[in-house]
């Protein structure tokens, strides 16, 4: 199992982050779900994605709601330089989801910065995501 506190984007322009767990288990299931690092984010955007309202005040008392959770064969997981070498993109049938394994900054000197310290935050991902069957 392969698990890390990471980011949930909108996209890759307007990103508003939403922080919570990204999960890889033994037989090949990639979940993340909402945590404390969350509480604070906006969360019209995934509200919307998953028709759901009161995200936020699910967090709160301690409930940790699910985001997504599906086997990983039949999904695509690429990473896009323009997410600096730490984010991901996956793919399925019925939407796609952008997760970045660090807090997403701005600025070029930044983004530099993000892409030398992502090189061993992201290569263990990559791998572990290859060998359960990531396209």
């Amino acid at each position: 199992m392969l698990e890390r506190e990471a980011y949930l984007l909108q996209n890759q322009l307007n990103p508003f982050p939403i922080g919570g767990k990204l999960v890889l288990s033994d037989d090949g299931r990639l979940s993340f779900t909402l945590g404390a690092l969350a509480k604070d984010a906006s969360m019209g955007w995934l509200e919307k994605a998953l028709g759901t309202d009161g995200l936020k005040e699910r967090i709160t008392p301690g409930e940790r709601p699910v985001v997504f959770d599906f086997p990983l064969a039949g999904h695509k997981v690429s990473w896009p330089v323009s997410l600096g070498g730490y984010g991901m993109k996956i793919e399925g049938e019925d939407r796609q989801w952008i997760v970045s394994l660090d807090y997403p900054s701005s600025g070029a000197v930044w983004q530099t910065i993000s892409i030398i310290k992502a090189r061993g935050t992201s290569k263990p991902w990559k791998q572990a995501l290859a060998a359960a069957g990531a396209g």
